[in-house]
């Protein structure tokens, strides 16, 4: 493969679980390719790819502009695999002091294989392994003659998602509840084993109990918003009043949500309000998001070209998000163009902000019918909300700082003084 050679700071291979390109393709894209834009400025930057199927062209080429080397390696998870070596994984899984399930691969042998001949392409000054799918086999390929440090950006807590979400790997709630056991301290020995962890938000890096990690440090670094791609302009045919969602309508904590928003927000609230409408903002919609476009007062979108003409046109963007981990990009975008934000405690997880100033926090659903209500009647109270929300976001989440952070922790410079030190009270208890 043709090189380009940048020769300033340090030889870094990263490896993702799936192309981080084009930007807004999906959560890794959103965090990581301003990361790469930025990274390969001063690092020579090799990247490492876990793909499904063959990929555009255009995205390998975009890259290759940024990095060195871009190689492809088969999703193991994609792969057929015989009999005898699923049945080692599941004995393995019997083991209690051995990895989670849910991140390891059949095959075991043959991927720490393939990460260690990756990795022994150069000496590399560090190693950044993107999320935790084939982590463990990471871990048992360590440690590896060519690499300095090494550093785990789990963008999202394994244990958080696994407490939150159910797991379609498994049928019984005792299975369930043993594989959550085995990612809290899985997750706990990959913070002790790596010279970094990174997560997305302080509440994804104090789920795992510090008595597990030895006082090792957690690094929080939040995304950051695309802030120069705004536009002001509008989309012609949505009109006051109307509400809306944002997200990837594939995505099943984004389906619930808007389930749960149609019928116990908008239809109670359309009956006191008759124009209302629903504004449904996201690529990939399911079948059940697609139906609920053919309903009155409903539009689904679908893929975007923009989203700023879209979200430009909502009057107050609801967000009842009921479970999920990590930062929520959607409700940061929505803020970003100035529009007020009803959301969960969840959805503020990792945003952090002012309820009643620069987002509302409801629980209930007449919580949420309440305030969608007032925020409706008054343009006042949304301008002095969407106002806060914007400012807040400028400031807190702009990619300049954020670049900056990151790019300290992977080349382990300068006193970090924003690295999140995780208190024992705060962490969750893993009995």
């Amino acid at each position: 493969m043709d090189s380009l050679e940048i020769s300033s700071g340090k030889k870094i291979i990263i490896f993702f679980p799936k192309v981080p390109y084009p930007l807004r393709e999906h959560g890794i894209s959103v965090r990581y390719f301003p990361i790469i834009e930025h990274l390969s400025k001063s690092h020579t930057l090799d990247l490492v790819i876990f793909r499904a199927r063959p990929d555009k062209k255009d995205s390998y080429e975009v890259l290759r502009r940024y990095c060195r080397n871009v190689s492809y390696v088969q999703n193991p998870k994609y792969q057929a695999d015989g009999i005898f070596s699923k049945l080692k994984t599941y004995c393995r899984f019997a083991v209690p002091w051995s990895p989670p399930l849910s991140p390891v691969a059949h095959g075991a042998g043959k991927l720490q294989r393939v990460i260690a001949e990756q990795a022994g392409k150069d000496r590399y000054d560090v190693l950044l392994w993107v999320g935790a799918m084939f982590l463990p086999h990471l871990l048992s390929a360590m440690p590896l003659k060519n690499v300095g440090r090494y550093i785990v950006d789990f963008i999202d807590s394994p244990s958080l998602i696994k407490e939150r979400w159910k797991n379609d790997l498994f049928r019984f709630e005792s299975l369930e509840r043993y594989e959550l056991w085995k990612t809290i301290r899985w997750e706990g020995e990959v913070i002790r084993k790596m010279d970094e962890t990174i997560y997305i938000s302080a509440v994804d890096s104090r789920t795992v109990p510090e008595k597990f990690t030895a006082g090792r440090r957690r690094n929080v670094v939040p995304n950051g918003v695309e802030l120069g791609s705004y536009t002001a302009g509008k989309v012609d045919g949505i009109v006051s009043p109307s509400i809306g969602f944002l997200g990837n309508m594939g995505y099943p904590p984004n389906i619930e949500a808007v389930h749960w928003l149609y019928e116990k927000v908008f239809l109670p609230i359309r009956r006191e309000l008759p124009g209302l409408s629903l504004i449904v903002i996201g690529k990939d919609p399911v079948g059940s998001i697609k139906k609920l476009g053919a309903e009155p007062g409903v539009v689904v979108t679908g893929t975007v070209e923009t989203i700023w003409p879209y979200i430009n046109s909502v009057d107050v963007f609801v967000f009842p998000l009921l479970r999920g981990a990590g930062l929520k990009n959607k409700i940061l975008e929505a803020m970003a163009a100035g529009r007020p934000v009803i959301t969960t405690a969840i959805g503020n997880e990792g945003i952090d902000a002012a309820d009643g100033k620069e987002i509302a926090i409801r629980d209930t659903p007449e919580e949420f019918r309440m305030e969608a209500i007032r925020l409706l009647r008054s343009a006042d109270a949304q301008r002095a909300m969407g106002d806060s929300a914007r400012r807040f976001v400028r400031e807190r989440f702009s990619w300049e700082r954020i670049l900056t952070r990151y790019e300290e922790i992977v080349v382990g410079a300068g006193n970090r003084k924003q690295a999140d030190p995780v208190s024992t009270c705060a962490a969750r208890s893993a009995s």
